[in-house]
């Protein structure tokens, strides 16, 4: 059953980009499951899911985000010693979560809309819990834009998981509780579609890395 996953996700991609993007992407896959311990390699067009609430015409396809991009980011931002509570919105099955946990952050929530990819993750993540015991690691079942965002909630990933009319909302939020609560916050957005919508509030591009053509994610920060 794992090994057709692969090969359907292998399929998906060069049917969707081409064979070289889809050659690299499994090799990550195959490489960063075992490695994590993950079962989190899977693609949905979301029509089929339940939803808590509205938007889901709004949201994309649901994709994990590569192995490779992520660790790429987390370790800038580990070695940047970025600190606080890291928020993955649209956290899918938890791969964000759990990979983040490796690279030393020590509390982590997790945002998405259907309760079937909120069970998945809660799934993924019973194993990294026993290893972490003392990392406080919550899924929150609910509405990205209507998420209150905490004091302490610094780091904030996503995975291009909406569009405009979500992001907006998400992005106003987060700009209410930074002058609520002045702190630098920092945005890991990979595939950044709507990375307009950051420079604009106020935040600062530090870091654009691509590869690939396809495959690129932009940290952004915002500073009091």
């Amino acid at each position: 059953m794992r090994i057709k996953k692969y090969i359907d996700y292998f399929l998906f991609i060069q049917k969707n980009w081409n064979l070289r993007l889809a050659i690299f992407t499994c090799f990550h896959e195959l490489r960063g499951e075992k490695k994590y311990h993950l079962n989190t390699t899977y693609t949905n067009d979301l029509r089929q899911l339940e939803i808590v609430s509205g938007y889901k015409e709004n949201a994309y396809i649901y994709q994990p985000v590569n192995y490779f991009m992520l660790e790429t980011a987390l370790q800038f931002l580990k070695e940047q010693d970025i600190q606080g509570t890291l928020v993955d919105f649209g956290c899918g099955m938890g791969r964000i979560l759990v990979v983040a946990i490796h690279y030393g952050f020590k509390d982590i929530n997790g945002i998405e809309f259907s309760p079937e990819l909120c069970n998945a993750a809660r799934e993924n993540l019973k194993e990294i819990t026993k290893e972490f015991p003392d990392v406080p690691l919550t899924i929150h079942c609910e509405n990205a834009a209507l998420y209150e965002i905490k004091k302490q909630e610094a780091i904030f990933t996503f995975f291009n998981p909406f569009d405009e009319a979500v992001m907006l909302p998400v992005v106003k939020n987060i700009l209410k509780s930074f002058k609520k609560n002045p702190r630098e916050i920092t945005v890991v957005y990979f595939n950044p579609t709507e990375k307009e919508i950051f420079l604009s509030a106020g935040f600062q591009e530090v870091w654009y890395f691509k590869k690939m053509e396809y495959l690129d994610f932009s940290i952004l920060r915002l500073e009091p």
